[in-house]
């Protein structure tokens, strides 16, 4: 039986999300390490106000590296890996894209100019996603009638009944994009999650998402900053506590029993490498140790 959760409020994980992505941009000026230059536009105006300034969003920045070792630069290589799986879909002319669990997303906006007619279900919490079309309006950003608000609570409502209603289309290619999702939410909501791409979807339809590898009280200290994580989460975010994990030697099983197969999968230092390298080809620093990304396709044909 699903646990009882249901949010009254708009996500407090998304808001620091948008928050360090703003602080990304403002560093690094654009580029693939702080491309999202629309993040800003979900935070209270006191502070876009404060961020305006360089001393004050060290400071900011420095607080969260120590509260959350690692975070601020898993952030920076999330938002690249998922914008490289956005673009690539806009590029090939996918037919839809499915945000599940959208937050703060911004790739709708700051890539409209791209889509050629692919259509988009942002799908997420009630509240979040008030705010955020608050937010857009605010600022004056452009809603495409190619993008679709779908509310839904993932862990009592119906992904399939929501999205049809919505009008998606299961004979069509889709991407679903699942982007700091995961870990939220209980076995059995992501099991439904990840049967749905499985069943509903055609058969060049693909998963991205990021997830937490589980790792043992005991050998938590051998991952970076994942000890401070697991302790501020339960100190600071009791309400979005983490509650999913995949065994890293189990992820291809995991996948595999739910009828999905792996295009690609990157352990901590793998994003590091991949995502984390200056202009310089400098490595900018560490992410927290527990994060992968994933991307997975519908196991249609058996072999």
């Amino acid at each position: 039986m699903l646990k009882k959760r249901i949010d009254q409020k708009p996500s407090e994980t998304a808001l620091f999300a948008a928050l360090r992505r703003t602080i990304a941009n403002k560093e690094f000026k654009s580029g693939k390490l702080g491309p999202d230059d629309l993040a800003e536009y979900f935070l209270p105006p006191h502070f876009r106000f404060f961020l305006k300034f360089k001393r004050i969003r060290g400071k900011i920045k420095n607080k969260l590296n120590g509260l959350l070792p690692g975070l601020n630069e898993y952030m920076i290589a999330r938002t690249a890996f998922f914008d490289r799986l956005f673009l690539d879909a806009l590029k090939n002319k996918t037919p839809q894209i499915v945000l599940l669990g959208a937050g703060y997303d911004s790739r709708a906006y700051r890539f409209a100019k791209l889509n050629q007619g692919t259509r988009i279900f942002e799908l997420d919490a009630p509240p979040t996603q008030d705010r955020k079309k608050k937010c857009i309006r605010k600022a004056q950003i452009d809603i495409s009638e190619n993008v679709t608000f779908v509310p839904i609570n993932f862990n009592q409502e119906s992904i399939k009944n929501k999205l049809e209603k919505a009008g998606y289309k299961h004979d069509q290619n889709t991407l679903f994009i699942w982007e700091g999702v995961s870990y939220y939410l209980e076995l059995e909501s992501v099991e439904t999650t990840l049967e749905f791409v499985r069943q509903a979807s055609h058969e060049e339809t693909f998963i991205g998402f990021d997830y937490t590898t589980s790792i043992s009280d005991d050998n938590m200290d051998n991952f970076y900053g994942v000890r401070e994580f697991t302790q501020a989460m339960n100190h600071h975010h009791a309400n979005e506590e983490l509650m999913f994990s995949i065994d890293d030697s189990k992820t291809a099983s995991f996948l595999e029993q739910r009828g999905l197969k792996i295009v690609s999968h990157l352990d901590n230092k793998e994003i590091e490498r991949t995502f984390l390298l200056d202009e310089n080809g400098s490595q900018i620093g560490q992410i927290t140790g527990h994060f992968r990304f994933v991307l997975a396709s519908a196991n249609i044909q058996e072999t």
